[in-house]
């Protein structure tokens, strides 16, 4: 089964949300998690990536771990 990626404009609060999840199956909810877990993970890759991009920019602008580590020091 293919799981489509649609957004839906519903008034449901969280907790609303939450009691329809638990009146799930338990074998759709693991899949229900387990699809929660795909997007999590995604974004969480996708926001490394953006922090080893800054990374990168700021050492070919010169920035070394040594200024970094004065940078720092300088803010406490």
């Amino acid at each position: 089964m293919m799981i489509t990626s649609n957004t839906y404009q519903l008034p449901l609060t969280f907790e609303q949300i939450l009691i329809l999840v638990q009146q799930l199956p338990k074998e759709e909810q693991i899949k229900l998690k387990q699809e929660i877990d795909k997007g999590l993970n995604a974004q969480e890759e996708n926001l490394l990536m953006v922090f080893d991009r800054i990374g990168k920019n700021a050492q070919e602008k010169g920035l070394t771990e040594e200024i970094l580590q004065q940078l720092l020091a300088d803010e406490s």
